[in-house]
Order: C-alpha cells, then structure tokens, then sequence
C-alpha cells in the first residue's frame, strides 16, 4: 500500500514535470521567434548553440544532448 501511494506521487510529480516542460517549450520558442526579429538575432542563437555545447562537452564529455534539448540547441 505505501508503494502504491509513492508510486501515484511519482506519477503525478511527473505528470508535472511534463506539463512545464511543454509550458517551457512554448515560452522557449516564443521568445526564439522574438528574437529572430532582432537584427542579430541569429548571430545570438548561433553563438548560444556553441556555449552550449562546450558546456555539453565540458561537463558531461561527448555525450549528445537530451532529446528536448537537441531541439532547442537546433536554432
């Protein structure tokens, strides 16, 4: 019975964990088409992409990013 309920609080603390990464994911292109209207724009999400991934590389070696992270860094 305890596993039961530690099994439905997982459940639901993941169930909310997928909701704000969706909610992110809205905000995060959002502001992406924000600031592709900038006049460098580009320039800054190019320039985010490569620290993010010498941060990648940095501290977790050659492995690829997250799923939903490669998406972000695509742009």
């Amino acid at each position: 019975m305890e596993w039961d309920r530690d099994n439905d609080l997982l459940s639901r603390a993941c169930d909310e964990l997928i909701e704000q990464n969706a909610l992110l994911q809205q905000e995060i292109e959002l502001l992406r088409a924000q600031l592709r209207r900038h006049p460098t724009g580009e320039l800054q999400i190019r320039e985010a992409r490569r620290q993010m991934d010498e941060w990648q590389e940095a501290t977790h070696g050659h492995t690829p990013l997250p799923l939903g992270q490669q998406e972000i860094a695509a742009y």
